[in-house]
């Protein structure tokens, strides 16, 4: 499927190019030690004394009363410590240290590359900034090899001869120098859809070239293996062909920035292969904010069977799990920053793109600098340390095995400096997680707006609602969030968001949270499922300046309809109808009818976004028949009907009443996610109703785009016999 960005469009600042900025960086050395007298003289006996144990190989008088021990073989330090510091005259006795500079690459984008400074990766490279030993392998839409951020960090087969014909080193492929196009039966991986290429950027990016930026590992050896087209569909046989070709030839790690829901044997198989040769895979999570632990992802699914399978959930800034990211606490092993990473784009340019795509080849970058330092370990071992060396987070609690995210300079073992960003409430109760119950935009003057005062049903720990927990817009846009205050007297449960003075005419919105915490450690609970800091538990306040608040609901029932007719569900795809609202009133009693035929049902998810954003979900692929159906929270029938029969109501998969006294003016989209190949459908209609009789027509329009943005989708063969 193609791929996307995350919707969002950043403005990147230009820096000047980094000066190289060296420091002192010090180590140990393990068989000698540094010997310290009280005098700067000391006796010929105590020199004698010091020289005659039987821990001291030799003995060096450096000046000034200080002598350098080489240990005897055998001998351990900390021991031989203990056994100088007790000897006569000795004041101290210290490690011999090992000093080298710690360098600053001069990329000079480094700065704009957050999340390599989330992960600590200026201290990590104080421990090696990477050899060039390990071969990542990203297994994706092709690489821009030409990319001059890329071309010095690319894998050469150095046993095939460029262009002659023939296969040079009988590994079954013809030339063969820079890895291979599974997807056109070619020697040239080149990439035509930029998605390869920004993994392979933020994999190893050549580092401290005064181009750009750098890599996690910016001496990183890069596989390009294409296994997709041009539109970002592969077949599970090509990317089976790319693993066994990077297997052969040498990865240690393949990066697979991609995913589908159905489960493959051959898949399986070759990642058992990978594992019995030493080979870890390393895979995104997905980007459906499902649970892959019930709701399977593949090949995330086949780390329950394969112990070399790392799947990678995606954090923000701040430390949270992204909105889109698939976790689940058995088969996501690790999160890593996965929103707004700058990263290599085709053409010799830089972008940046979101999703569990970008999250996964930072830790494919992070193993390849472990296995650089440690190049006899085995992935077992690899992987060992890789568990212990994350920040831990309480929004990953319980999402991802290790519970945190990937701190570098702790599996390089150097020493982290970056302190945690989320605060750390006393612990849990067991109770339901805080609600907002009403939040009211103010002024002062009935033509402005400078604040919202947010009323929760329980008391909050104020440091953990801070403006980055709010999304503010207004008739000109994003508004930027000056504070959030505690009001005095309320015992910390209503609070003032404060910005700048909005004089413009139009609507206003808050969404807040869900990862504000009530002093007993619980995240935002909006839809009281007892699992916080869900995208569905964000509240979404809005008014129309001057009002203060959102306007009444309608007195009559108000419908929208689809003029649209025969509105084609593309096999793998995302069809979008979108319903303009043009009144103002507050959302009441909402209903969703639909008249969709698919091939096959189970292949949809379907879900109602609003004008703010909050979404809520229809049907998730079910086996039941949509033809003539209203989705209706007061139908006596559930999802879990055995058929339905045209005309019937049935409630939905989340409660509609989540809109309730929301404001309704706006364009509101209904998404069809068609997430499995091989069938197709179409919409005959579609229309949205409010309040409590009257019909007012509005038209829709539709578009269709990839069902997830950021991770390539993964086509089954079967699409080729339909």
């Amino acid at each position: 499927m193609r791929i996307q960005t995350n919707g969002r469009v950043r403005t990147l600042l230009q820096f000047e190019t980094l000066e190289d900025r060296t420091v002192p960086s010090a180590a140990f050395a393990d068989d000698r030690l540094l010997v310290t007298f009280t005098d700067a003289e000391p006796t010929q006996k105590a020199i004698v004394a010091l020289g005659a144990s039987p821990a001291a190989e030799s003995v060096t008088a450096l000046g000034l009363g200080i002598y350098r021990v080489d240990l005897a073989a055998g001998v351990n330090f900390q021991k031989a410590i203990t056994i100088f510091s007790a000897q006569a005259g000795v004041q101290s006795v210290a490690r011999d240290s090992v000093v080298s500079v710690a360098q600053t690459p001069n990329d000079p984008r480094l700065s704009e590359q957050w999340a390599l400074s989330k992960i600590g990766a200026t201290q990590g490279w104080n421990s090696t900034a990477g050899t060039g030993q390990t071969i990542v392998a990203v297994i994706d839409t092709g690489v821009d090899f030409t990319h001059p951020d890329l071309a010095a960090n690319i894998w050469i087969n150095r046993g095939e001869i460029a262009a002659n014909g023939r296969d040079d080193d009988g590994n079954g492929y013809t030339d063969d120098v820079r890895g291979y196009d599974f997807s056109g039966n070619d020697a040239n991986p080149m990439d035509e859809t930029g998605h390869g290429t920004h993994v392979a950027g933020i994999v190893g990016a050549a580092g401290n070239n005064g181009t750009g930026v750098s890599g996690v590992n910016g001496r990183a050896k890069i596989m390009a293996l294409r296994f997709m087209d041009a539109d970002g569909n592969g077949f599970t046989s090509d990317a089976v062909r790319a693993i066994d070709y990077a297997i052969r030839n040498g990865a240690k790690i393949l990066n697979n920035s991609w995913g589908g829901m159905t489960p493959d044997p051959t898949l399986a198989a070759a990642i058992e292969r990978a594992r019995a040769a030493g080979v870890i895979v390393v895979v995104a999570a997905g980007n459906e904010t499902a649970n892959n632990d019930t709701t399977a992802s593949y090949p995330a699914a086949y780390a329950r069977q394969s112990n070399n399978v790392v799947a990678v959930a995606s954090t923000d800034a701040n430390d949270r799990l992204s909105y889109f990211s698939n976790y689940g606490s058995q088969t996501v092993k690790i999160a890593a920053p996965g929103e707004s990473i700058l990263s290599t784009a085709l053409g010799g340019g830089y972008t940046t793109k979101s999703g569990t795509s970008m999250a996964t080849p930072i830790i494919s970058g992070a193993l390849a600098l472990l296995w650089d330092l440690h190049p006899t370990w085995t992935y077992s071992q690899i992987l060992g340390k890789l568990a212990t060396s994350v920040d831990t987070t309480s929004g990953l609690s319980g999402k991802v095995t290790t519970g945190g995210r990937i701190n570098l300079a702790k599996l390089l073992g150097a020493t982290p400096t970056i302190p945690p960003v989320t605060p750390v409430p006393p612990a849990s109760s067991g109770s339901l997680g805080p609600k907002i119950t009403s939040a009211v935009f103010g002024g002062a003057t009935a033509t402005s707006f400078n604040s919202v005062r947010v009323t929760f049903d329980k008391k909050i720990s104020a440091s953990t609602f801070t403006p980055s927990d709010v999304l503010l817009t207004g008739a000109n846009g994003r508004i930027a969030v000056t504070g959030v205050t505690a009001v005095a007297g309320s015992n910390n449960s209503v609070f003032d968001i404060a910005f700048a003075q909005q004089t413009a005419a139009g609507t206003y919105t808050a969404a807040i949270g869900p990862d504000i915490w009530d002093v007993q450690a619980k995240r935002m609970d909006l839809n009281g499922n007892g699992i916080g800091n869900e995208a569905a538990d964000r509240y979404t306040a809005t008014a129309n300046l001057g009002a203060g608040t959102v306007p009444p609901a309608s007195s009559s029932r108000k419908t929208y309809a689809s003029t649209a007719t025969a509105v084609p569900v593309l096999d793998s795809r995302t069809t979008r109808l979108e319903f303009r609202v043009t009144d103002a009133f507050a959302v009441s009693n909402i209903r969703v009818n639909l008249d969709l035929v698919h091939g096959r049902m189970t292949d949809l998810h379907i879900r109602l976004r609003s004008p703010d954003g909050r979404t809520v979900s229809l049907f998730n692929r079910r086996s039941l028949n949509l033809s003539g159906i209203t989705f209706d929270d007061g139908a006596a029938t559930g999802l879990n009907a055995k058929s339905l029969v045209r005309g019937a109501s049935v409630r939905p998969e989340e409660v509609l009443g989540n809109f309730a006294g929301k404001a309704a003016k706006g364009t509101w989209t209904l998404e069809i996610f068609d997430l499995f190949a091989g069938q197709s459908g179409k919409v005959n209609s579609a229309s949205l109703s409010f309040g409590a009789a009257a019909a007012r027509a509005a038209t829709s329009s539709f578009t269709q785009f990839a069902n997830v943005d950021c991770t390539v989708a993964l086509r089954a063969d079967a699409i080729a016999k339909n």
